[in-house]
């Protein structure tokens, strides 16, 4: 993303030297003489515009550009184009100020699709993997310079593509973060482009000519939400997964209510006040330590929250960059979703078998099998997961505050790629909800340190 940056920087630059009168072409055409002989209008009209040609043709000249070169052709006519336009300089003053600013005018999904195409272009003909220089004041000329005309027409067409944009005022278009969170979880699900593949350069002008690829090949509507996505972020704007992870609590509360759940789910779900739980909001501070791979190790937070005391909860695991979202009631996991500025992000997985509900009412029998429904979609393939009943323990052998028992649970997961996971947690009987002790994986085993436990009361 910050390559592509670069490059929208050089027509940003173009925009505000334009606007504020530092564009190449001068005052636009002279108008005509209020005089009722229409030859004398015509040649009037025509005396300017040579006039103007020839003051775009000096000024190049100054700036160092054959004006009868390959850039300088492209550049005259462009230039001479967009300065014909009546509409160019107010819609260019009203854009100019900063990235955001410029890109404020909503694109159409068409005309997003095309940038990118246009910019999978630039990136193919690139001889500096991506790198535009800095665009600072009116150096434009100077990319301009030193582009070769495939880019400069492509630099080009965007920026008319922007600007026509602005003046037809399509309407904004509106996008949950769930929704955008999806399209860039199906984005990333997209095996990355490896080095010297067929058809793309080196380096990240590949990458972003493969992610403009990957994002054209995806199915609507996910396609249209990944392109608008993708150009926000190019705008220097905050990606989904920024804005989620910096408030996780508020994405908790919005995407992982039981009462955003489907209607199929939700009728069969205690009444509220039904199932009371000693407290309201149950927050582990721990450690993830791996033994194999000691740079893995991280601190996290683990928060559970009973809205409702009906025996649903909702839980949201942070670390840096990363967080981990779950709404369950007893073992079965309703919806789940990991978010993270990295390959881990996933689509949010919602649980589809109303019957499974039922199943998680249930006694913990030690030695019993308990299969479990998995949400989908599931990032690994996994299908089916299968816990076993472990012993009966104090649960403040677990952590010193904690009051009950402590059931011991073994699963498993199983994937349809990859070496399958499990991990050994604890049913936290006086809390109704599981604690996982350690995780064994493709990374080996990672054990979960407590530091400590709040436990906030519910309101008598």
């Amino acid at each position: 993303m910050k390559t592509t940056a670069r490059i929208f920087g050089a027509l940003l630059t173009f925009s505000t030297a334009a606007a504020y009168g530092l564009d190449m072409s001068g005052a636009p055409p002279e108008k005509a003489s209020p005089i009722s002989d229409s030859s004398s209008q015509h040649a009037a009209s025509v005396d300017g515009a040579q006039r103007s040609m020839a003051k775009l043709r000096a000024n190049l000249i100054v700036a160092g550009i054959d004006p009868d070169s390959a850039q300088g052709k492209v550049l005259m006519r462009w230039l001479t184009k967009l300065a014909g336009d009546p509409g160019f300089q107010a819609a260019l003053v009203r854009q100019s100020g900063g990235a955001e600013k410029f890109w404020s005018a909503p694109l159409s999904a068409d005309d997003r699709l095309r940038m990118l195409q246009l910019l999978k272009d630039m990136s193919m003909d690139s001889q500096k993997d991506c790198h535009l220089p800095s665009m600072v004041g009116a150096d434009f000329i100077a990319f301009a310079r030193t582009s070769s005309p495939r880019v400069l027409e492509d630099v080009m067409e965007t920026l008319e593509i922007a600007i026509n944009s602005g003046k037809a005022e399509h309407p904004p278009e509106q996008y949950s973060v769930t929704e955008l969170l999806d399209a860039d979880a199906q984005l990333n699900a997209t095996p990355p482009v490896e080095p010297g593949t067929h058809g793309y350069p080196p380096g990240a002008c590949g990458v972003v000519a493969f992610s403009v690829d990957a994002i054209t090949a995806l199915p609507e509507p996910v396609r249209q939400r990944a392109s608008f996505e993708f150009l926000r972020m190019m705008s220097g704007q905050k990606s989904a997964f920024d804005r989620v992870l910096d408030d996780p609590s508020a994405y908790l509360d919005d995407a992982f209510d039981e009462r955003q759940l489907p209607e199929t789910l939700r009728r069969h779900l205690p009444a509220d006040g039904s199932r009371a739980l000693p407290y309201a909001r149950l927050t582990f501070e721990a450690d993830w330590v791996n033994k194999k791979t000691p740079g893995d190790n991280a601190a996290f937070k683990n928060v559970f929250i009973n809205r409702r005391n009906n025996g649903v909860i909702a839980d949201v695991v942070t670390s840096k960059g990363w967080a981990d979202f779950t709404l369950s009631y007893g073992l079965e996991i309703l919806r789940t979703q990991v978010v993270s500025k990295g390959t881990d992000l996933t689509q949010r997985s919602t649980l589809e078998d109303e019957a499974a509900i039922h199943a998680a009412d249930h006694e913990f029998v030690p030695g019993q099998n308990l299969d479990l429904v998995v949400p989908q979609p599931s990032e690994k393939g996994v299908k089916s997961r299968r816990c076993v009943i472990g012993e009966t323990v104090p649960a403040s052998t677990i952590f010193p505050s904690l009051t009950g028992t402590a059931i011991g649970l073994q699963c498993t997961d199983t994937m349809t790629h990859g070496k399958n996971a499990s991990w050994h947690s604890v049913w936290l009987t006086d809390y109704n909800m599981a604690w996982t002790q350690s995780i064994d994986d493709e990374d080996g085993r990672t054990e979960a340190v407590i530091r400590n436990v709040t436990i906030e009361r519910a309101p008598q």
